[in-house]
């Protein structure tokens, strides 16, 4: 039998006194006060290291992230921390400087906390980061094809395609630049970007930002300098930028990853969700004023440009077809950013002046997806 307790000195001989009447022979091994503390500090420092996943939705009893049968997470020995890597955000140098590249930080789901973890040397640092980030990327496709079943009804079709974590770049008033976790996901039709991962239908429902795939480019991505699986330094960030067009103009976001596979997934999925989001929506069709008439502006994937005179009767309308010009007649097209869309189409009509009545940054960012598409199907690359 064994029995650990803490006293001071008077009342330790009491408790030895009582102790002999009851045992006839026993051993004691005392210490010191200072040479037990460190595991009550210990108990005390793992209490506020990690974070727990919530229950329910994403990670029920019969999640792919639980252990058991029973759907409870990994038993841990009381003298150890469990963290939980499933949509965690991986990263390096993101919250705190790291000049020796020596420093790992893991960001709970929700972006709240972050574990930064420090290793001896770069070395060691990459391959910790290494054996991470694979553990992470298995995760997160479990994950994928979890939400995919949970969100069926919801998604109506529109199936998750691709989803993880990157740092967006902001521009703070008083700090200057930084770059904050989002959480971004890649539909069959739509990229959308969460400040967290959504464990609710209300929240997957609720994006802090939604852009259509069809009007939203890849217009930049850059590696590091020295062509690593990772940065190596603070000045090899691996960057990739998105141009979307909305009625309010053209927003850019630029985003931070920390590997050329991150990379290379998101510039693929993003490049290939527009064009397959071309093929399905197929044609465009908004009204316009041209010659200072009140006519429509169709754009079809297949057929090109076609402008209609639309006049309305009590018993219907009736369309007559102004002028129609294949995709391969088209010369140039300009904007003023407002509502005038510019068309030129060469020969003796020249260059044809519409007024979308709005901003036509939707339907230039549309048209140039159609031929993005139209070009990417020839084996060509835009």
């Amino acid at each position: 039998m064994y029995l650990i307790g803490l006293f001071s000195g008077s009342r330790f001989f009491s408790f030895l006194g009582s102790l002999r009447a009851v045992v006839p022979s026993y051993y004691v091994t005392v210490k010191y006060l200072r040479e037990v503390t460190p595991y009550f500090r210990k108990a005390t420092i793992l209490a506020d290291i990690g974070w727990e996943l919530p229950h329910g939705f994403l990670l029920n009893k019969d999640s792919l992230f639980t252990n058991n049968k029973n759907g409870s997470t990994m038993a841990t020995r009381p003298d150890t921390k469990q963290i939980p890597l499933a949509l965690c955000f991986l990263s390096r140098g993101l919250s705190h400087q790291d000049t020796e590249m020596r420093l790992i930080e893991l960001w709970s789901p929700d972006a709240k906390h972050v574990c930064v973890l420090r290793c001896m040397d770069a070395t060691e640092a990459s391959a910790w980061f290494n054996a991470l980030h694979s553990c992470v990327a298995q995760l997160m496709q479990r994950a994928i094809a979890q939400a995919n079943q949970l969100l069926a009804e919801l998604l109506d079709s529109n199936g998750i395609k691709h989803m993880a974590w990157m740092a967006q770049k902001v521009t703070g008033e008083k700090s200057g630049l930084q770059w904050k976790p989002v959480f971004g996901v890649v539909t069959e039709k739509d990229f959308l970007l969460y400040d967290a991962v959504p464990w609710t239908k209300d929240s997957w429902a609720s994006p802090s930002l939604s852009y259509p795939l069809i009007t939203t480019r890849l217009v930049h991505s850059s590696a590091s300098r020295h062509g690593s699986a990772i940065f190596t330094s603070l000045n090899d960030i691996i960057v990739l930028s998105t141009r979307t067009g909305t009625r309010h103009g053209v927003e850019v976001h630029t985003f931070r990853v920390d590997t050329h596979r991150d990379l290379a997934t998101w510039a693929r999925t993003l490049v290939q969700g527009a064009h397959a989001a071309a093929l399905a929506v197929k044609e465009i069709t908004c009204p316009c004023t041209w010659s200072g008439q009140e006519t429509e502006l169709m754009i079809h994937y297949d057929n090109g440009f076609t402008l209609r005179d639309v006049v309305r009767l009590e018993d219907g309308h009736r369309t007559r077809i102004i002028w129609h010009y294949p995709f391969e007649s088209l010369r140039m097209s300009a904007d003023d950013g407002h509502r005038i869309l510019w068309l030129d189409f060469g020969g003796d009509d020249g260059e044809q002046e519409l007024d979308l009545h709005s901003c036509p940054k939707p339907v230039v960012f549309i048209l140039h997806t159609f031929l993005s598409a139209k070009v990417n199907r020839l084996g060509l690359f835009a």
